[in-house]
């Protein structure tokens, strides 16, 4: 095993901040897909600014109706994730073309269309959610 003479090579903050590039596999037969989607990682800026607002969103609410509303209903916590996820990414292509198609209609990368590709495709959002939060995925060999 080799031994790391300096912290520095394991910054996985620069790391999530630099971005890495998924692969997308068939969820029934593991098939690389040539999907391929950019994110940023789970200790990034982007990724931290925006949990934290969701975290303070949620506190508010909380500290708004007293003990009686500590309940935070699963949806709006399914609802954030998909929103953190969008947030962090970054780009991402089919092939050499910088758009995903879905029901035949081309999608730039963007925020919202990020949020309603990971809404409708579950296992997509499973395989990106999976690698932000991989932090070897941001760590340079």
């Amino acid at each position: 095993m080799k031994k790391i003479t300096d912290l520095a090579a394991l910054d996985t903050i620069k790391g999530s901040n630099a971005g890495f590039e998924v692969s997308i596999y068939n969820p029934a037969t593991n098939e690389d897909l040539g999907l391929f989607i950019t994110v940023l990682g789970k200790d990034s800026d982007e990724f931290q600014k925006v949990s934290r607002a969701q975290q303070k969103k949620r506190m508010e609410k909380m500290s708004k109706g007293g003990f009686r509303n500590t309940n935070v209903p699963i949806e709006s916590v399914e609802a954030d994730g998909i929103q953190l996820l969008a947030a962090v990414t970054k780009s991402w292509r089919q092939g050499e073309k910088q758009t995903v198609t879905v029901d035949g209609k081309e999608l730039a990368c963007n925020k919202d269309n990020a949020a309603a590709l990971y809404e409708r495709f579950p296992w997509i959002k499973e395989q990106v959610d999976t690698a932000v939060g991989d932090r070897a995925n941001f760590i340079k060999a």
